[in-house]
């Protein structure tokens, strides 16, 4: 705020108008006493102090209900609050081997699919462990994209940075984005890359995302871009005096995650993944795992809710499958020798002949998304929300 703004704050606040200033104190009601006339009149004043407010600084309200690129992925979409938020910060963590980085490029890939070509997206790759080949399986194909590799903190924020000029040169900042940045703890400070004694730089890193995180996840939400981040899980080592504080306590116990606090208070979804069970294609059709995932943090649904998703080694997690599993842990599907649908009994199928009896047969195609939409909103939706 400018100091002309604020000398006339404080002008328009000491100068008021000459009528009897004496403080009258508030008639206190109870809520059931609470009238229409009453909330009416509350609302016009609130509307009237924020007028003044936004007129005499520099401050905005939030837009109101965050815009979302969905996952693709029913139940995962349905527990984030309709996916990942556009103008916001999502973090992805879990151990290796957990889906983080495939599940980020689905999002990834759904979300230029959503957008029909008009997304802009990018890969940061500091592991260099994707390729293009393999972002084109895991649906990123609206165009084509090819990783960067060679990446360093400062490139990161330097690529935000262009994105954000790019977008306002060509006037188009209410376009969607989506950054996948892979991974956070394998990106390494240029300061950090050019020491030969590491013991100069130890925090270094966390210091400099402290300086840079707040700044660009505002501009993000100025430039509606979507960044998800992927991290990894450690061990949290406690000694003595230099033990952590015990934030996020719902994350695995016994680990945390680098980067350092800042990550934690600016993510707008924290999500953990944890490897599940391995899944073969003598049973289902195909080779895969089953990943457990939560939101730790979450402003969009309540956190902490786990669910299962069902993935394929080559192809990526798959909503059919994931609602199937869905479906069996909430009794909508009997699963056994033959499997059928509760609401649909006449249909019986072996396990691995699920999916394509889902892609060609309407009836049961019809008849399975029924259940699932009906099981989202009773065990999901109406179970953890009030409206």
């Amino acid at each position: 705020m400018t100091e002309e703004k604020i000398e006339d704050v404080i002008t328009e606040i000491d100068s008021p108008e000459k009528e009897d200033q004496s403080i009258k104190e508030p008639e206190v009601k109870l809520p059931d006493e609470i009238t229409n006339e009453d909330i009416t009149l509350m609302e016009d004043l609130h509307k009237e102090f924020l007028g003044f407010i936004e007129n005499k600084s520099d401050i905005s309200p939030d837009k109101g209900i965050k815009a979302v690129i969905p996952s693709g992925i029913d139940l995962l979409d349905t527990i984030l609050g309709g996916g990942f938020p556009i103008g916001a910060l999502s973090i992805i963590v879990g151990q290796p081997g957990s889906g983080k980085s495939m599940l980020a490029f689905q999002a990834l890939g759904a979300g230029q699919k959503k957008y029909k070509g008009t997304l802009l997206g990018g890969v940061l790759d500091s592991e260099e462990a994707t390729t293009g080949s393999r972002l084109y399986n895991l649906g990123v194909r609206y165009p084509r994209l090819t990783p960067y590799n060679n990446i360093t903190v400062e490139k990161v924020f330097q690529y935000l940075e262009g994105v954000c000029l790019f977008k306002a040169q060509k006037k188009i900042t209410d376009i969607p984005s989506m950054i996948i940045w892979d991974s956070i703890a394998n990106t390494m400070s240029l300061k950090e890359l050019e020491t030969t004694d590491p013991n100069t730089v130890i925090g270094y890193k966390a210091r400099l995302l402290s300086l840079l995180i707040p700044k660009y996840v505002a501009k993000c939400a100025q430039n509606n871009i979507c960044l998800i981040a992927v991290n990894q899980l450690r061990d949290d080592v406690q000694i003595g005096n230099f033990a952590n504080v015990k934030e996020l306590k719902f994350l695995s116990q016994g680990k945390t995650m680098p980067g350092g606090n800042v990550l934690k208070y600016n993510a707008f979804h924290l999500l953990e993944t944890k490897v599940g069970i391995a899944l073969n294609s003598d049973k289902h059709g195909f080779d895969g795992v089953e990943v457990k995932v939560k939101c730790v943090k979450n402003k969009l649904f309540p956190p902490n809710i786990d669910i299962i998703l069902v993935g394929s080694f080559v192809n990526g997690f798959s909503n059919f499958w994931t609602n199937y599993k869905m479906l069996v842990d909430n009794k909508r599907l009997q699963s056994g020798a033959w499997n059928y649908l509760i609401s649909y009994p006449d249909k019986k199928f072996r396990t691995k002949d699920a999916e394509n009896l889902y892609n060609n047969d309407e009836e049961f195609k019809t008849e399975f998304d029924a259940s699932v939409k009906e099981t989202l909103q009773k065990e999901y939706v109406e179970k953890y929300t009030t409206s």
